[in-house]
């Protein structure tokens, strides 16, 4: 039933075109089975006893203090929701996790799914519809959605790159992870070029340098054959890419930061206001352009969370990072372990200049930075197996 339930977490973006039946979904399928189950396992001490679970429950338990003094209580009542959610969806997934099988089931079964709606979306966007393929043209008209029915509509080009560049990872993953026949190969690469080519239309360079730091840290972690060759073949087609359209190329290098530079300047400007203590859990850091157009946040998680949560908030928040960094790397000779770091690299460098926020209600980024957390949180060192199944037993 987790297995389920994480599945619609994280293709349901895709098949529904209604929130609130996305919502239902979640509810009844995930984190109704994950409360079960943790309270079945009377509340799993020994999944929660491990240093980066410690440091989440700091890192949430400052954003609770932040919300109490800052915003009404109503906003205090959402903003603990949120939390318990996000505590239960990282049960979830640890829990599968410590089931190789269900767990890779899962992965195949997303995967399959993102990859029908990465080729559903070109062929109905450059086939039916006939938009242009030109640079000059889909750079201001980027993939995003499906255009059919309300389908596959991730709202946002940057959000639509983020998604599928983390497919894009599992699909690395399961191929580098298995021994696989030339009959097996061959949809492999139908599939990443599909994702592949999404990607790119949708014109998000931080999707770009994502890809290219989680999927170089996958293939360099698992050190193989298979993995050195993949690494080599994607360089060289990098660098044939970079040849043929180095025009293009160019017209990115003059789009710069699109102005993202001005806000963070004001940021810097504004930090002696907030430094200390932050300006408040949900607190919108406004910036208006001259030319009257008005963002409401820092265009950076790193920035954002600063604002927001001041000195204290940043220190957990690294603490909590590095200690998942720690225990994947304690795990090292575990594939998944292996593919929860690649997928967190992926998200760190995403939240430079694309994620603005993670305490939300379920949505894309909880596939990009939460998804990764809850499989490191479910590794677990070989010596520390046995005593790990042996406390999930349910009596």
């Amino acid at each position: 039933m987790l297995g389920v339930g994480v599945f619609a977490q994280l293709c349901g973006l895709l098949f529904n075109n209604d929130g609130s039946r996305y919502a239902t979904q979640l509810y009844l399928g995930l984190f109704l089975p994950a409360l079960l189950l943790l309270v079945g396992l009377r509340l799993a001490p020994t999944f929660w006893r491990q240093t980066p679970a410690v440091t989440f429950f700091m890192l949430i338990g400052w954003v609770l203090i932040s919300t109490l003094f800052d915003s009404s209580q109503d906003e205090f009542g959402r903003t603990f929701k949120i939390l318990t959610l996000i505590a239960l969806y990282l049960f979830a997934v640890g829990s599968l996790v410590r089931s190789e099988r269900h767990f890779h089931a899962l992965l195949l079964g997303a995967v399959t799914v993102a990859v029908l709606f990465a080729w559903l979306t070109l062929y109905y966007q450059f086939v039916v519809l006939g938009k242009s393929m030109e640079y000059s043209k889909f750079r201001w008209d980027r993939l995003h959605e499906l255009g059919w029915a309300g389908l596959a509509d991730l709202r946002h080009p940057i959000i639509a790159g983020l998604y599928y560049g983390v497919f894009a990872i599992m699909l690395s993953y399961l191929f580098v992870r298995f021994k696989l026949s030339i009959w097996q190969i061959a949809p492999i690469v139908v599939a990443m070029f599909g994702l592949s080519v999404y990607i790119l239309y949708t014109a998000s360079r931080g999707a770009w340098f994502s890809l290219a730091a989680g999927g170089g840290i996958l293939l360099v972690s698992f050190n193989s054959r298979k993995s050195w060759s993949l690494l080599v073949l994607s360089g060289l087609l990098l660098l044939t890419a970079i040849l043929l359209f180095w025009p293009e190329i160019q017209s990115e290098r003059q789009v710069g930061l699109s102005n993202r530079e001005y806000i963070w300047a004001e940021w810097l400007r504004r930090f002696p206001e907030f430094w200390l203590l932050g300006a408040g859990s949900g607190a919108e850091f406004k910036f208006r352009f001259p030319s009257g157009y008005t963002v409401f946040h820092s265009h950076s998680l790193y920035l954002q969370l600063w604002y927001e949560y001041g000195l204290p908030g940043v220190i957990l928040f690294a603490l909590f990072i590095g200690s998942l960094f720690w225990k994947g790397w304690k795990c090292r000779a575990q594939p998944i372990a292996k593919l929860g770091v690649a997928l967190l690299v992926f998200a760190m460098v995403a939240m430079v200049s694309d994620i603005y926020a993670i305490f939300l209600r379920p949505n894309p980024y909880w596939v990009v930075f939460w998804f990764p957390v809850g499989i490191l949180l479910g590794v677990r060192p070989k010596d520390d197996e046995a005593e790990l199944n042996e406390s999930l037993v349910i009596r």
